[in-house]
């Protein structure tokens, strides 16, 4: 019987020191949490842009807990900054946080001379198109004609990310769409692509040409994937 009421009395022992740290624990998390000591007082950005600065994001950051910001914590930035495709949040505690801005990339440079005022933007990956006065190391596309049909945005951004799996620059790419037919230029080959539709089945074929040999003519296609080459 003695022995029973030991081991009775050291378990209930260790039952209250489990109870005291797990009590200890939470109250030390609560403390934490609310204890100005966690709460943000420093935010630094990083980012290839430099449109962006730490008071663009200080009202969903200054004087929170660090505990819970989150990449959440910026999803209506997204949707002010349609070109954030992530932000990652990184922490120094007690009080700092980095954030880690990246944008969708910029595909293509259209521009429109259809009306009586030339149109320059540049469409970027997830469909977007912000003005720009800018070029920089982007392929051009100039519009002359229309009609434009839906979808044809979406024809660029898989041509030229298409073209970025072959060892081409693709900065060095240049278009025109005259409301039929899309050709375009590179280095000294001249492109017939037709309907401009099918352009990733279409680059990918003209990838693997213009790759792996030079073509100072003309190539056409007349179909998604056959190509006549005069070369």
């Amino acid at each position: 019987m003695a022995s029973l009421h030991n081991l009775q009395e050291k378990n209930g022992f260790r039952s209250f020191l489990i109870f005291t740290f797990l009590l200890t624990g939470i109250l030390n998390v609560g403390f934490s949490i609310n204890s100005s000591n966690f709460r943000v007082k420093t935010i630094e950005i990083e980012s290839t842009s430099n449109k962006y600065d730490s008071t663009n994001f200080s009202k969903e950051v200054l004087n929170q807990s660090i505990w819970f910001i989150n990449s959440d914590t910026f999803i209506s930035k997204k949707m002010q900054y349609p070109t954030i495709e992530n932000v990652e949040v990184r922490k120094e505690y007690p009080d700092k946080v980095i954030l880690v801005i990246s944008e969708y990339d910029e595909i293509i440079v259209i521009s429109d001379l259809r009306g009586t005022i030339p149109v320059r933007n540049v469409l970027y990956k997830n469909g977007l198109e912000i003005p720009s006065s800018a070029i920089g190391e982007l392929p051009t596309v100039v519009i002359t004609n229309g009609p434009v049909e839906e979808g044809f945005n979406g024809e660029l951004i898989s041509m030229i990310l298409t073209f970025k799996n072959y060892n081409l620059n693709a900065s060095n790419l240049s278009f025109n769409y005259d409301g039929e037919k899309l050709t375009g230029v590179y280095g000294e080959t001249f492109i017939n692509f037709g309907s401009p539709i099918d352009l990733g089945t279409k680059a990918s074929a003209l990838g693997s040409l213009l790759e792996n040999s030079v073509c100072s003519g003309e190539v056409r296609f007349v179909g998604s994937e056959e190509i006549i080459a005069n070369c």
